[in-house]
């Protein structure tokens, strides 16, 4: 089965964006608190439409999301939220692919490689 997520994209009513950004990170803190099976959650803001936000966090599966929406805690947070929304569409993903990159010291270029050929390593 694969890593499930919870998905969100947020459109705040201008003005709201950081009243939107400190109700979100509450609603984050009380659902890390109390929603088993909740990972890392995270905001990202569009740099291009800073009225546009996208949540997005891993959960164990399926039903710990659906066990986390259906406590009045959660509903009451989102109440809030969707007072400073135009629109709100949550999803749920399952993960199909995850590549890491390889970190930058670990990497060799084309040219060191030429270099240390004709050069040597110093």
């Amino acid at each position: 089965m694969p890593q499930t997520y919870s998905y969100g994209v947020w459109i705040v009513k201008p003005g709201r964006e950081e009243d939107f950004v400190a109700g979100w990170r509450e609603l984050a803190e009380w659902t890390a608190a109390n929603a088993p099976g909740a990972g890392i959650a995270r905001l990202l803001q569009d740099e291009q439409q800073p009225s546009r936000f996208i949540s997005i966090g891993p959960w164990d599966d399926k039903r710990a999301i659906a066990a986390s929406r259906s406590q009045l805690g959660f509903q009451e947070r989102v109440g809030k939220l969707r007072e400073m929304l135009e629109t709100y569409t949550p999803a749920n993903l399952g993960l199909r692919a995850e590549v890491a990159a390889t970190p930058l010291l670990a990497k060799r270029s084309a040219w060191v490689d030429h270099v240390e050929e004709r050069y040597g390593s110093s």
